[in-house]
Parts: C-alpha cells; structure tokens; sequence
C-alpha cells in the first residue's frame, strides 16, 4: 500500500487562498483617609466603551480598502486507507501560516505562506501573487502562471476565492446576518455566527478536488473581533469529512479522513497601500 502521505496531496494546496479572551476587572476597594472620610463615599465615575450595532461595524468595514493579515490555519485528520485486507490507520497535522496584502480596490493581492505536515515536521514555502485577474504561485523554486492545466484548479476558483471569501469580504457577509452571541471583554467587542454549509463548501471545494473525492463540512463556528468600531481579527473552525478512493496497481484503495479546521486571523495596517508587482516567470 502506498503511503497515505501521498494521498493526502489532493488537500494540500489550501494554504494557497486567501483560532478564549476573558478576565475581570479588579474589584474597587475602599480606604480611610487622615480627615475620616471614607473614599467610597464619592461617587465614581464609570465611562463604558460604546458597542456598536451591525449597521455600524458594517459601515466602518465597508471603509476598508487596503489590509494585511497573519493567519494561522490547522487540520487535523485521522487517516483510515483501505486497500483488500489491510488498513492503515495515521493521524495527520497540517499547520498553514500565512501572512499577506490585499488591495480590495486595485485587485491585487501577495500571499506568502508556510505549510508544516506532521508527524515529520516537513515544511514547504510557497508565495501567491494576484493581480487583476491573473494568478501567480511560486513554487519549485520559480514564478508559474496559473492556468486551468495548473494543479487541474482554475484561477477563477482562485479568485473568486480571494475576492469573495478574504477576511473583509466574509466578516461584511456575516455582519449583514443576525450573530447568535454578543460579548465585550476588555474593550473588544465579540460577534459569533453560524457559518453556513455552503459557505464552508466554496472555501473548500476549490482545493479538494477531483474525480474519485467526495467531501462534508459541517458545525461552522465564527468569532469576529472589534475595537473601537473596527475590525481587529478574529477565528473559525469547522468539521470536515473526506473520502477519496482509486485504483492502484489492480487494487482498490480507499481513504476515508475526518477531522477539524482551526483558523485564527489578525488584521493590521488598514489602509495602507503597499506595493504589488507581477513577478518574472520562471525566475526567483
């Protein structure tokens, strides 16, 4: 049988697209001063930080031009293959970290991400440049024009992707709906949603892929973060179910691999354009 690290390869190229805060606050005491008088006889005066409704927060986002983020993503999967009498069985970790630049104006974007696959602690380092509607991935060593023969994955998945479904475009889909949870600690205001099914099938079914592959995500959870109005980053996660299966030297070998997808993101320098040009092919 082969190993199941080399079937696992129809899910890896996700990390091409574009994760509790708590505590309280210390309790007031009061103190006797030298004339007698007691400090809690004055009244205090308690400033509360403003929280702000949907329409609001959807208003400052909307404002939102220019981005960065660092993004962290992991998947891990029990790995059960199948082949005649023999089963296989491999717990697998796959950490994405990423950090990149959209232009939501210009239609420009650069991604750079690391992929760590465990057990072996494997790293590959891979780039993502975007502009208009061309895509450019770095990976072998040099600059590839991705077209539709291209990891058998169309750049109009890439980009609907990227524009449809980046940190601002999806916290403004989800800002439009009615969050199932409100909380506010330490002047960050928390909104938390319900992913839908076919929200979490776009994000995923551009990158698992392929004739034999079947796939089910489910239980899609999102915390959005602000403050002051404005968005400061957030997490999701989510439950997913693959079952890829081929025929391999005469054999049918099937794999069947479930487990969870953590996210966590932060946003910073908004606004500020930052520089993007389209790479030389085939060169550094």
């Amino acid at each position: 049988m082969r190993k199941v690290g080399v079937i696992l390869v129809v899910i890896l190229l996700v990390g091409l697209t574009a994760g509790c805060i708590g505590g309280k606050t210390p309790t007031g005491t009061s103190s006797v001063s030298s004339n007698g008088i007691s400090s809690s006889a004055f009244p205090k005066v308690s400033i509360q930080p403003k929280h702000y409704s949907g329409d609001e927060l959807l208003k400052n986002l909307r404002s939102i031009k220019q981005f960065s983020f660092l993004e962290n993503t992991s998947m891990s999967l029990n790995v059960t293959a199948k082949e005649g009498n023999l089963t296989e069985k491999e717990k697998v970790t796959i950490v994405y970290r990423k950090r990149g630049y959209l232009d939501l104006a210009d239609k420009k974007a650069e991604v750079n991400i690391t992929m760590i696959t465990f057990p072996g602690g494997a790293s590959t380092v891979t780039s993502e440049i975007i502009v208009g509607n061309d895509v450019y991935v770095f990976m072998g060593g040099r600059w590839l024009k991705l077209t539709n023969e291209t990891f058998d994955i169309s750049p109009r998945l890439i980009l609907n992707l990227t524009w449809g479904y980046n940190i601002v475009s999806l916290t403004g889909r989800y800002l439009q709906r009615k969050p199932f949870k409100r909380t506010f600690e330490n002047g960050t205001q928390f909104l938390y949603y319900n992913v839908t099914e076919a929200d979490l099938r776009t994000i995923s079914e551009a990158f698992i892929r392929g004739v034999n592959v079947t796939f089910n995500v489910t239980n899609g959870v999102l915390e959005l973060r602000f403050r002051d109005g404005i968005l400061m980053g957030g997490r999701m996660g989510y439950h997913m179910g693959i079952h890829i299966w081929e025929e391999h030297l005469g054999k049918f070998v099937s794999v069947y691999e479930v487990g969870h997808v953590y996210d966590e993101f932060i946003v910073f320098d908004i606004n500020i354009k930052k520089p993007v040009k389209i790479p030389e092919l085939g060169h550094v």
